[in-house]
């Protein structure tokens, strides 16, 4: 009866349920080994993306502390013990007004705030300040200064953050503070220098929350608080007063971001970098997909699942490792590791001296333009090989950053020695890349490190000074390489000052008009004038026009400051003619950079027709060695003619084709370079007499052409004499007169004109 309940098992069936039983279980501890190992990739790439995001923080805070310390240490060096806890406000004053030259160039304005809350300007303002926030002693550090949050100034249209320096007495309290204020917008070129992706992004809250740099500019100056609802906690001004920390949030652009935060050492300021959420969210996708890929392929077979989870976890390991060490296209150092090694090397070695060189490709971004991205890697590659044997040579160290950039540390025991044999390096460099297919030329910057010098210094900071040294070359190329120094600081910070100073003292007119009389030889009366521009700095007193037109034509601010100058010379035209006083055609430089006759007419006109003024009153002086074609000018010049106007070609004869354009552009007056006369002149005074004759040709062939002519430079009786010999219509020089300032102007045509009478 027994025997008959029970049921035979088919053996196909048996071995299939077995299989199956065993299968199921494989899979299901491949499943469950494959989801641990897994989940611990995962983590694992997370810790290292916030190890990684949380350096890229790290490094950007100390650059920034870096430039607050460069600012207080400025403002330091102004700092007269002795004569601030005098507390003389005047003397103070005095002091800052007397040392304006030495200040940084990014500060706005310094000044002194006495214990009354008085503020002592270095441009001799003396301003009640008592309804602004006043620092305490307890506001200063062992560092003794305070950076202040964003605030507003009268003299920036741009808001300011303030340095600030205590001055104590002999008991330690607080008497005064010395202050100097700086634009916002200067974060802006060490926040731009951060390169963190196209995506990424850095900003800088104040202790209240409100943003001194955004990428948005609609938040500057603001604080910010998240849209959603879940994320409204962490607002701009919650984060500002809070630790370090990493907070998922959104930005303004409703975009959920990674938002990596730190205090910047010595000031109540916070680092903010700001990561899309999508990189993460990438790792999470790579991971399961490698997950789905593993388990997918476990199914077909246990001993294929067992040998691919292998090499696919050394794989990952050898990838993930070379991404943290070494760099994938070169396997040389990676610029974080190179760093590390560096820093370990100072450690070791903390009375040694140092050379750091950044080396790079020049034009590389038109080598990967034109030649594709394998020719450019397949020449970064060869490069490297390059670079790693000289490093080998000098038992540096060496290692690759973005693109073509590669940095290298050798010991060394004097610079003089140091250099020479980087030189012979820099050749042998030279001459080993001749024979490259694709031609192409390197350039490196330099930077030494001296412990007794540099004791703080980080590796960071040596490749930043080398960086700035290599961008100095620019075009240059004869000298494949510069030094980083101060001497290179001052010129860089003079164009920058000029540059960033150039749009405030337009609105706030630092620029000013000086008009240079024109003499008419026969009767020695004024019957003309150029009108010449100047700029009266607000700490740097005024600047020769050597120094900023030649700037302002490379960058294109020269339009600008011509309208401006037009505006000035029509308004005081106006004046006297309304005023019914004497007045003289002015005439006024049109810059090389307007090379659109159109447009330079109607705004030209549309400025003209706000004054009451007729058209033979203003000349207009054309340069022969514009930019411009022959075409362009001469359409300009009838334009100008059917307006009324005369058109003069100024420095006529310092260009190249001068007697071409003579029978092309139909000018009115010719005004001949300074440098006729000065080359012609002998120390004596007399003039030269083949330069003579050739002068005497130059005003012949103008009066065939019906041209008037007028020279530049007179400075002599000899110079004078022969010209009104030679028949030359007009003068200016300094024989006659300096350019004058507009009241002494009007002086000396009220005489000389008289005199012509």
């Amino acid at each position: 009866m027994h025997s008959a309940l029970k049921k035979q098992i088919n053996p196909t069936t048996a071995r299939f349920f077995s299989t199956f039983c065993v299968s199921a279980l494989i899979l299901m501890i491949v499943f469950l080994l494959t989801s641990t190992v897994m989940e611990r990739s995962l983590r694992l790439a997370e810790k290292r993306y916030v190890e990684s995001c949380s350096e890229v923080l790290e490094g950007y805070a100390n650059a920034i502390h870096f430039y607050l310390e460069n600012y207080h240490t400025s403002l330091s060096s102004i700092y007269d013990e002795n004569l601030f806890k005098e507390g003389d406000t005047k003397k103070i004053q005095e002091w800052l007004a007397d040392n304006k030259k030495y200040i940084h160039p990014d500060f706005c304005t310094t000044f002194y705030i006495s214990a009354n809350r008085v503020g002592y300007f270095s441009n001799g303002a003396v301003i009640d300040l008592a309804d602004r926030s006043y620092v305490t002693a307890a506001s200063f550090g062992e560092e003794n200064y305070y950076v202040s949050d964003i605030m507003e100034s009268i003299y920036s249209p741009t808001p300011i953050f303030v340095i600030e320096e205590g001055v104590f007495d002999n008991f330690q309290n607080l008497i005064g503070v010395l202050c100097a204020s700086i634009k916002i917008n200067a974060l802006e070129k060490i926040a731009k220098d951060i390169k963190i992706g196209n995506a990424s992004y850095a900003s800088i809250m104040d202790r209240q929350g409100k943003y001194l740099f955004h990428p948005y500019e609609e938040n500057i100056a603001k604080t910010y608080t998240p849209n959603s609802e879940e994320y409204r906690f962490f607002s701009s001004d919650m984060i500002a007063q809070s630790a370090d920390r990493i907070v998922e949030t959104e930005n303004s652009r409703g975009e959920k971001i990674d938002l990596f935060t730190a205090k910047i050492e010595n000031c109540g300021w916070t680092l903010g970098v700001a990561f899309p959420k999508t990189r993460i969210e990438q790792i999470h996708r790579q991971q399961h997909s490698t997950k789905l890929f593993i388990l997918l392929t476990s199914a077909v077979s246990l001993f294929a699942l067992l040998l691919l989870e292998l090499l696919v976890s050394d794989y990952f390991y050898r990838n993930q490792f070379i991404a943290a060490v070494y760099d994938p296209l070169t396997t040389l150092w990676t610029r974080e590791h190179f760093e590390k090694k560096a820093t370990r090397i100072f450690k070791r070695f903390p009375k040694t001296k140092f050379m750091l060189i950044e080396a790079d490709i020049r034009g590389f971004k038109f080598i990967n333009q034109n030649y594709g991205e394998v020719a450019a890697d397949s020449m970064i590659r060869y490069y490297s090989t390059i670079l790693n044997s000289a490093a080998r040579d000098l038992r540096g160290i060496i290692g690759r950053g973005y693109a073509d950039h590669f940095y290298m540390l050798i010991k060394i025991r004097d610079v003089r020695t140091a250099m020479r044999n980087f030189k012979n390096l820099s050749e042998s460099i030279s001459s080993i890349i001749k024979s490259y297919e694709i031609p192409f030329f390197p350039k490196f910057g330099i930077t030494f490190f001296r412990p007794e010098q540099h004791k703080d210094v980080t590796v960071k900071e040596l490749i930043g000074q080398a960086s700035f040294a290599k961008s100095t070359i620019k075009d240059n190329m004869v000298v494949p390489y510069a030094i980083y120094n101060t001497r290179l600081l001052g010129r860089v910070n003079e164009e920058h000052y000029i540059e960033t100073s150039m749009e405030n003292a337009l609105k706030t007119g630092e620029f000013f008009i000086m008009y240079q009389p024109k003499i008419k030889l026969s009767t020695e009366a004024i019957v003309g004038a150029e009108a010449l521009v100047r700029w009266r700095t607000k700490d740097r007193g005024i600047l020769a026009p050597d120094k900023f037109i030649p700037l302002f034509e490379r960058n294109g601010f020269i339009t600008k400051l011509d309208f401006y100058v037009y505006d000035q010379v029509f308004r005081f035209l106006d004046k006297q003619l309304k005023a019914k006083k004497p007045i003289v055609p002015i005439s006024v430089n049109m810059s090389r950079n307007h090379n659109k006759p159109e447009r330079f007419m109607q705004d030209f006109m549309d400025l003209f027709h706000r004054y009451d003024i007729p058209p033979n009153l203003v000349q207009v002086e054309i340069l022969e060695r514009s930019v411009m074609d022959n075409e362009t000018l001469c359409e300009i010049t009838e334009r100008l003619h059917d307006k009324g106007f005369t058109v003069a070609m100024d420095d006529f004869g310092s260009g190249e084709s001068s007697l071409n354009m003579l029978t092309k552009v139909p000018v009115d007056v010719l005004k001949f370079d300074r440098d006729f006369l000065r080359s012609s002149t002998a120390k004596n005074g007399s003039m030269d007499e083949k330069s003579a004759k050739f002068i005497q040709s130059l005003i012949d062939l103008s009066k065939h052409l019906e041209k008037e002519t007028v020279f530049e430079g007179v400075e002599t009786a000899a110079q004078r004499d022969f010209l009104r010999d030679a028949a030359c219509d007009q003068v200016q020089g300094y024989f006659y007169s300096c350019p004058l300032m507009e009241s002494d102007f009007v002086s000396f045509m009220e005489k000389h004109m008289k005199i012509g009478e």
